[in-house]
């Protein structure tokens, strides 16, 4: 009988215990909430990592060159063309797309998304992607850009410090 019972709360000891190492293990998965300024503290790094490739979920991504285009259709506004190459290095196809990308400028504003070429694919393993994401400038650079696998959460950042102008004013000026 004194068996059963010291069996019994060991059982329930171990239980508990397993349960709270499980909830503290979870806790430090946990994204920071608050956008980039949460994850720009945490990942001081990326301060000096434009054009570098970093992995999401299994993909490759770069942001090969960031450059600063007329809009088309609003005199005096400019767009944010990201030159991006993904290259997928896992044994299953991946999707890639610009829209899981987010930018915002120096004031903490996210910039929204341009209605242009946006790439968006399925990448077979062990193949490579380009294209571009566009975004409606608002304010001043550096420009974070965060990239988030929907499916997994898992995101990554990069501080784009040179901005390439491409505008009518730009070639003017040269």
């Amino acid at each position: 009988m004194i068996i059963k019972r010291r069996f019994r709360s060991i059982s329930i000891s171990m239980l508990a215990l397993s349960l709270f190492l499980t909830g503290c293990t979870s806790a430090e998965k946990d994204e920071p909430k608050g956008g980039p300024k949460a994850i720009q503290k945490q990942e001081d790094s990326s301060a000096k990592d434009e054009g570098q490739e970093k992995d999401v979920s299994g993909v490759g991504i770069q942001i090969e060159k960031a450059m600063q285009l007329e809009h088309p259709e609003k005199k005096g506004k400019k767009v944010l063309q990201l030159q991006l190459k993904a290259t997928n290095k896992t044994a299953e196809e991946r999707h890639v797309d610009a829209f899981e990308m987010s930018v915002w400028n120096q004031e903490n504003k996210k910039l929204s998304i341009y209605p242009g070429d946006n790439l968006g694919t399925k990448l077979a393993p062990g193949k490579s992607v380009k294209g571009n994401g566009y975004y409606v400038i608002e304010g001043k650079g550096p420009f974070k850009v965060q990239y988030e696998n929907t499916d997994t959460k898992e995101k990554q950042e990069w501080t784009i410090n040179k901005v390439t102008d491409m505008t009518a004013e730009a070639t003017e000026k040269k």
